[in-house]
């Protein structure tokens, strides 16, 4: 078997606020479908082997003024659930026990502004999933937390 290889996917995440203060987020990427407000991914669709993965880089675009970063240790940085029923998917909280087996956040870097996931997809299931994102000083436990739950649709395929 050969070894395991990864295809990058960069995602911009851009945050910005509304008229009455409201922080609201938008992802840009290839793999992301706004109309429906989910990521896609197909291994079959990237000449992807059963065993590769995907490598998800999101990245923070911050207009909102309010120093948004991802919290520095990654599984703080994203929650992650398998969607059990895909009706009504319920995102992950800080109550939620987070299913970590095929979604995996592995790093937050550049001063908070990426967070790196791996993305195993071994077969066709769907994970909801949340980034957290925090404004003020994180050290100090004055830092104010702000959220984006948005769901991963896992095709698989491969070759």
């Amino acid at each position: 078997m050969s070894k395991a290889k990864a295809v990058l996917h960069p995602v911009t995440v851009t945050a910005s606020k509304s008229g009455d203060g409201t922080i609201g987020f938008h992802g840009s990427s290839p793999v992301w479908d706004g109309s429906e407000a989910h990521f896609a991914f197909h291994k079959d669709h990237h000449g992807m082997k059963k065993h590769d993965y995907h490598l998800i880089e999101f990245v923070l675009d911050d207009d909102t003024g309010e120093g948004l970063r991802f919290p520095s240790a990654p599984h703080e940085a994203m929650w992650v659930a398998k969607v059990e029923n895909a009706d009504h998917p319920v995102c992950p909280d800080g109550e939620t026990a987070s299913d970590y087996s095929v979604i995996d956040p592995i790093c937050v870097c550049d001063g908070g502004k990426r967070l790196i996931v791996r993305n195993d997809n071994p077969r066709e299931e769907h994970f909801s999933f949340t980034l957290n994102f925090i404004k003020g000083d994180e050290r100090a436990g004055s830092g104010q937390g702000v959220c984006w739950d948005p769901i991963i649709k896992n095709g698989n395929g491969g070759l």
